[in-house]
């Protein structure tokens, strides 16, 4: 669920020793980890090579070097012209008490400016302090209290530069775990050790924060494997729209995912995206904090990642919960191969026994068929996965031309123009006249859209994409169903057995 949508309506830098760098760098796969510098959320912090059991026993430093990033609620999210923004917070591993004075002091500032953050958003109960608080940093010390108190990070947005701060002793080190840094020992050391709040668990592109308590309830798990498998699913997400390297524009987003654990239940709500973050209340927290979860039951953590990649122009407000599930298909798929995930749109209904493609097929083409009340949510998914298999690179193309050519977004409201978008673009990223296609889905094709496909020289497919059949996932999810029918009955002839 989209919460500003839905809901409203290799190397260290050479520094002084203790120094460490916040910056934005990819993370190698994680067999390479041991003998490099490894980037962790957004904090670049030195590895000492040895067994991933061995005493770390470290704390992160409270000299900081802080470089200067774009500005994800600007510039980035302009570039890749998405609807929704991640974070511009740089974590630093620390929380600062209600109402004691932090002193910060600032050796350095090349940076046009820096803001220390008090707060991770969404993650205090009190509705107060739900909005974190901002105070602006100046060279020399700063001396800042805050009434809330909470999490502390770093804001410093611009083109370039950098900011070279200190924090004293009043901040407090929280159980602060960093992929490929932190052993499983250490912290669950410091989860005994320190007691604040809050804690938070790092990676090249995602920034977990939770409650003390929803970090002890799932102590258990195995904090590589999870944060391993995070980066897999943002990758995954990031590949699906187009962050290929390939240029400057078509980079990965500069800032890392912010996933946050919201106090509370939601009454009727089971997550959110908005911009800056995405919040998980506790009734599914096992699903961001498990591993198990993760990977075999976190399409709600796909889907609102998945809000933080969708792109404006060919979303009308209609398909705002729809679009944002081209991302979780796609983390499915891959999830479905790699630890047997079942695929999604190959799981019966309930109540008729039919699969969503089972279901949705006989409806195409029928007569008075329309796109927006003749299929569910998941039928829906049906076309978006024709144009996946019918055409090649069909997603991470149609990203990368929306932010090549940057059609007008039009206005939010606007239903008509941004789905005459999506059957214009589409058509372009498939380099054929969709709208037939289109048209048998039960979405409407006016003049303009002919119009705008002509003038781009666009002819229809050899093949009607219709007809084209998920035969590989479906053939898989019969697999994983196999298996799991055999272990299951391997378990009842074991237990009667004893």
């Amino acid at each position: 669920m989209s919460d500003s949508h839905s809901r409203l309506h290799d190397s260290r830098r050479a520094e002084e020793p203790g120094v460490l760098s916040l910056g934005r760098h990819a993370i190698s796969r994680r067999g390479a980890l041991g003998a490099i510098a490894v980037v962790a959320g957004s904090v670049m912090v030195p590895w000492t090579a040895g067994a991933a059991s061995a005493d770390t026993r470290t704390s992160q430093s409270r000299s900081q070097i802080v470089t200067a990033m774009p500005d994800s609620h600007g510039s980035e999210e302009d570039r890749l012209q998405i609807s929704l923004c991640t974070t511009n917070l740089q974590s630093t591993g620390f929380y600062l008490p209600a109402n004691s004075a932090l002193t910060v002091t600032i050796k350095a500032m090349t940076a046009a400016d820096a803001v220390l953050v008090v707060g991770a958003p969404d993650a205090d109960a009190r509705p107060e302090f739900k909005k974190s608080r901002e105070y602006p940093l100046k060279k020399g010390k700063n001396v800042i209290t805050d009434a809330g108190g909470g999490v502390i990070y770093y804001k410093v947005i611009g083109a370039g530069g950098y900011v070279s701060a200190t924090l004293d002793a009043v901040a407090q080190p929280m159980p602060y775990f960093v992929y490929g840094r932190t052993s499983e020992l250490e912290f669950q050391r410091q989860l005994d050790e320190r007691p604040t709040p809050f804690v938070e668990l790092v990676s090249a592109h995602a920034t977990v924060t939770v409650e003390r308590a929803s970090a002890l309830r799932y102590r258990s798990e195995n904090h590589s494997d999870l944060m391993f498998t995070f980066e897999d699913l943002i990758s995954i997400e990031d590949a699906t729209s187009g962050y290929d390297g390939s240029s400057p524009l078509h980079a990965r987003q500069a800032h890392a995912y912010h996933l946050v654990g919201y106090p509370s239940a939601i009454a009727n709500v089971g997550a959110y995206a908005t911009h800056g973050h995405t919040s998980f209340p506790p009734p599914i927290q096992d699903r961001l904090l498990t591993v198990e979860g993760l990977r075999m039951r976190g399409w709600g953590i796909y889907h609102e990642l998945g809000h933080q990649h969708q792109q404006v122009t060919y979303k009308p407000t209609s398909l705002t919960e729809v679009t944002v599930n081209i991302y979780s298909l796609a983390v499915n798929a891959s999830f479905a191969r790699k630890y047997g995930q079942q695929p999604r749109l190959h799981v019966p209904d309930a109540a008729t026994g039919l699969t969503p493609w089972e279901s949705a097929v006989p409806m195409i083409g029928s007569e008075g068929v329309v796109y927006g009340t003749t299929f569910d949510g998941m039928e829906r998914l049906v076309m978006f996965e024709q144009l996946r298999l019918g055409f090649k690179n069909f997603w991470p193309t149609l990203h990368k031309i929306i932010r090549e050519q940057r059609p007008p977004k039009g206005d939010y409201w606007d239903e008509a123009y941004r789905l005459r978008n999506f059957v214009v673009w589409a058509s372009k990223a498939a380099q054929a006249d969709l709208s037939d296609f289109f048209l048998k889905w039960g979405f409407t094709v006016d003049g303009d859209a002919r119009a705008q496909i002509a003038a781009a020289g666009l002819v229809p497919p050899e093949t009607d994409p219709t007809l084209i059949r998920d035969e590989a996932q479906l053939m898989l999810a019969r697999q994983i169903q196999a298996q799991k029918s055999l272990a299951a009955r391997s378990q009842f002839e074991e237990s009667g057995a004893q």
